[in-house]
């Protein structure tokens, strides 16, 4: 068969299941260019049938005690290739049937659930499908109620079954809530739908693969389980219940769904897991990411920052935290640039070191590494202040109300010298010392990362520095590489494999030339570029009204002028659309300032999260 040629299982067995005349369990066992024989197993027989791929219509062929031998198989084929073997409606290039198909899946089959045709979800679909199959970097931008999700879902799904493609899609998102959606709601629903309809064998399976701090290290839990029953609170037995679910397995790894605060998760995280631990060899951590990266996984979900975290860990010449993978996709990409900006970029807190000194301090006492690690930790912390004074007094233009300029002057480098030299003393002593000791062990690990931190602070000619005042005294000094553009490029979009970047907010009045610029797809060939915006379905026009209003108050939520003037104009908005108000809020603190003084004036008000937002929900009755 002609390599430009594909015929896609897939494909033929859901045209004779949209037909009636596949039956449940039966399998293709050969095709041809112009038909198919298909195999059932009755309980007692193998049942043979063929089907004519251009009239669709089924022979029976004959039935036997056992599966067709070796022998069975050539003498079917010989047979089939003898019948006439005219172009069949199945022998297009493998991008026309897969567009045929995808086609298909939206005009007939998911408005049998419910999900009606929608024209721009459609064609951003053909175009993210498109994209799959050229590899090109793909900009779509679709506004609020086009289908992103299910558009991107469907063409991956479909652009797997017409290539093969045996490795894993990565989408990556900036939001928890849309992962949970996308593992609650739009994977197992499509799942069903493609399954139902014969177009995948199989259900679509996923993986959720967050940053370590999201999962709980058995050996942290352990070692914290212990410490809080020593305490011997009676306040305390409700952690020591869910401490003790998770310790035994009970409860599930991730954090996010478990009731404990975020101080009590930062002190049983997969911090720096490196399998030195005494619970190595059953550790649930590990175990979850082999299952992940070995098994046939279709979906790997994760966020921008551990899809960024990979890039920079493969270029580095460390392990991988992902799989391979033959597609990315990037949804809510308009957060990608802040993602890349915190992931390249990089911040030293004034007491940073100081709290490395003290984990020190505390892992020494009593042992004999106490007396060559003191004296390096008292000449660390030295530095550390002389640096940070030395950066408040040079300091240059001021950003803002809490950033100014980093000037490095002769003094400040020959600090950054030489506090990356006793970081690098420092790690090399807990690592000699610490071959069986996993928490000089970890400490090795922590003084590893200040120490490169400093290395590239010190080459700061490539860098943006600046200090940021985090409180009355406290600051931190960062840093983010100047041509981060060209880092991205070289990292992301120059390897040639698609990428798929869809948002709201992805152009300005359908010009992507911004985002390209920051992201550093502008430097790519203009033929690896496909960019498409979609509009909403939603008649806004006739359905919504903007309301501007230009008498309030400057905002600024730290001024109670501000806030009054937002409670007052909300509360008077709320009578007149008669309740049933969803507010949205960029700050917890204003919406729940807003909410107490409301609740008085108006019946049932309630607040909800959604989106990871604070929301705020009012209904006043009538």
């Amino acid at each position: 068969m002609s390599e430009e040629y594909t015929v896609c299982t897939a494909d033929i067995r859901n045209r004779m299941h949209e037909a009636g005349i596949f039956r449940p369990d039966e399998r293709i066992i050969l095709t041809t260019k112009s038909c198919v024989l298909l195999e059932h197993f009755t309980g007692k027989t193998y049942s043979y049938r063929r089907v004519d791929l251009h009239t669709l219509k089924a022979k029976r062929l004959f039935s036997r005690p056992t599966p067709l031998s070796e022998a069975g198989y050539r003498r079917a084929i010989e047979k089939m290739a003898a019948l006439p073997d005219g172009a069949s409606p199945f022998m297009q290039d493998a991008s026309s049937r897969a567009g045929e198909l995808l086609a298909h899946v939206f005009h007939d089959i998911l408005p049998e659930y419910g999900l009606t045709l929608r024209e721009s979800q459609l064609s951003l679909s053909l175009a993210m499908l498109e994209a799959m199959e050229k590899g090109k970097v793909a900009l779509c931008e679709a506004e609020v109620g086009t289908g992103k999700p299910h558009a991107y879902l469907i063409a991956a799904a479909i652009y797997r079954l017409f290539h093969r493609e045996g490795q894993p899609v990565v989408i990556s998102t900036s939001t928890t809530a849309l992962q949970k959606a996308l593992t609650e709601e739009y994977i197992p629903q499509i799942s069903g739908i493609l399954l139902e309809h014969r177009i995948i064998g199989e259900p679509l399976t996923f993986a959720v693969r967050k940053g370590k701090s999201h999962y709980a290290c058995d050996s942290r839990v352990k070692t914290y389980l212990s410490s809080i029953k020593h305490n011997n609170r009676p306040e305390d037995g409700k952690l020591i219940e869910a401490l003790t679910a998770l310790f035994v397995g009970a409860a599930s790894l991730d954090l996010d769904g478990q009731p404990l605060t975020d101080y009590v998760k930062e002190r049983i995280c997969v911090e720096d897991c490196r399998g030195t631990c005494g619970l190595s060899s059953v550790c649930r951590y590990r175990a979850f990411l082999r299952k992940s990266n070995q098994g046939r996984v279709d979906f790997q979900i994760a966020n921008h920052n551990l899809v960024l975290a990979d890039v920079l860990s493969r270029k580095g010449g460390r392990n991988r935290l992902l799989p391979e993978h033959g597609i990315l996709i990037l949804d809510e990409a308009h957060k990608l640039l802040e993602a890349a900006r915190q992931m390249y970029g990089a911040s030293l807190e004034d007491v940073e070191l100081e709290r490395v000194a003290a984990s020190i301090a505390r892992a020494v006492a009593g042992r004999p590494e106490k007396r060559a690690a003191l004296p390096l930790c008292e000449e660390m912390l030295g530095l550390n202040a002389a640096l940070f004074e030395d950066l408040k007094k040079s300091a240059g233009a001021r950003y803002g109300h809490n950033c100014v300029e980093a000037i490095f002057t002769p003094a400040i480098l020959l600090s950054l010298k030489a506090l990356s030299a006793v970081t690098k003393s420092l790690s090399a002593l807990f690592h000699t010392a610490g071959r069986k000791d996993a928490t000089y062990k970890r400490i090795s690990g922590r003084l590893e990362q200040k120490q490169e931190k400093l290395t590239g602070l010190y080459g700061h000619v490539d860098l943006i520095c600046w200090l940021e005042y985090t409180g009355t005294a406290s600051c931190r000094l960062c840093a983010l590489p100047k041509r981060l553009d060209c880092l991205l490029h070289e990292d992301l979009w120059s390897s040639g494999r698609p990428y798929l970047l869809t948002s709201a907010t992805l152009s300005v009045g359908g010009d992507f030339s911004h985002h390209m610029r920051q992201t550093g797809a502008d430097l790519l060939d203009r033929r690896r570029i496909l960019a498409v915006s979609k509009a909403s379905p939603f008649d806004y026009r006739n359905h919504a009204l903007l309301y501007l209003p230009e008498d309030m108050p400057f905002p600024d939520v730290r001024i109670a002028a501000y806030r009054n003037a937002v409670t007052d104009r909300l509360e008077e908005l709320i009578r007149l659309s008669h309740g049933h108000t969803l507010v949205l809020f960029t700050s917890y603190r204003t919406m729940e300032t807003v909410h107490q003084e409301l609740a008085g004036r108006i019946e049932d008000v309630g607040i909800f999260i959604r989106d990871n937002k604070p929301v705020a929900y009012f209904m006043d009755g009538e």
